[in-house]
């Protein structure tokens, strides 16, 4: 229950990406001036995407930097449409964004960390036709489906004063804190675990959210796109791991 709960909190907050923007943000989509005469759909819809437009993708097939090699082909699909501000679709849900691998490099007895650097470069409209649209890595989110840590259960609440908030339920002033009885040579009765509400995912959320040991920078070679790190793991990105693309031009 807890992991189909997630799944739903987390599609949930990453449907709602672009809706959050600010008028003003940079990450909104510009409408295009009126132009003299009318341009082909690809040149419209690069007009009108801005530099700073977020992006909400899914990627479509793993890549793992074990396997990987330098020129691989990077496939994401779009998870929500991306608007105009007048409300005009620009770029449909599951448009494919197409990137590729610009380096690949596994962990081993000699190379201590491992590193996959991914660059994002296009996008594929309906009728099959390319558009060009550099972009970088935000953000990288877990799966839906996968599993945060668990931790101790919180004890039960009851209303805060005032501010309609929350409290640790707790007893009587100098009396002390009930215990429960325990059978004679059983072990203590450990406190039941749940899993941690997912982080909420905006248009501004930036770096690795729910991965461990998994580290996202800018490569020191723009044309090298956005690299991915690990000192623990081959650094591997799971069919469906979430990413937010930020438009660079």
């Amino acid at each position: 229950m807890n992991r189909v709960l997630m799944a739903v909190s987390v599609a949930t907050l990453f449907c709602r990406i672009l809706a959050a923007q600010s008028p003003q943000s940079p990450t909104e989509v510009q409408a295009a001036p009126p132009a003299a005469s009318a341009p082909s759909a690809p040149a419209e819809a690069a007009q009108r995407i801005a530099a700073g437009s977020v992006l909400p993708v899914e990627l479509a097939k793993t890549v793992d930097a074990k396997k990987a090699k330098t020129g691989d082909e990077v496939v994401a699909k779009v998870t929500e449409d991306l608007r105009s501000n007048t409300g005009i679709v620009i770029v449909p849900k599951d448009t494919k964004v197409i990137g590729h691998v610009t380096e690949a490099q596994p962990r081993t007895k000699q190379q201590a960390e491992s590193e996959l650097a991914i660059t994002f470069d296009h996008v594929v409209l309906k009728d099959g036709e390319p558009m060009p649209m550099p972009m970088s890595i935000q953000a990288v989110i877990a799966p839906p489906n996968r599993n945060l840590p668990a931790t101790p259960a919180a004890a039960p609440a009851e209303p805060g004063p005032m501010s309609g908030g929350t409290r640790p339920a707790s007893p009587g002033a100098g009396s002390p804190a009930p215990t429960m009885p325990q059978a004679s040579g059983s072990a203590p009765t450990e406190a039941p675990v749940q899993q941690q509400a997912p982080p909420q995912i905006t248009g501004e959320t930036r770096g690795v959210v729910g991965i461990a040991h998994l580290n996202l920078s800018a490569a020191t070679d723009p044309t090298r796109g956005s690299l991915l790190t690990s000192d623990k793991n081959n650094v591997k990105l799971d069919n469906g791991t979430l990413m937010l693309l930020r438009v660079d031009r």
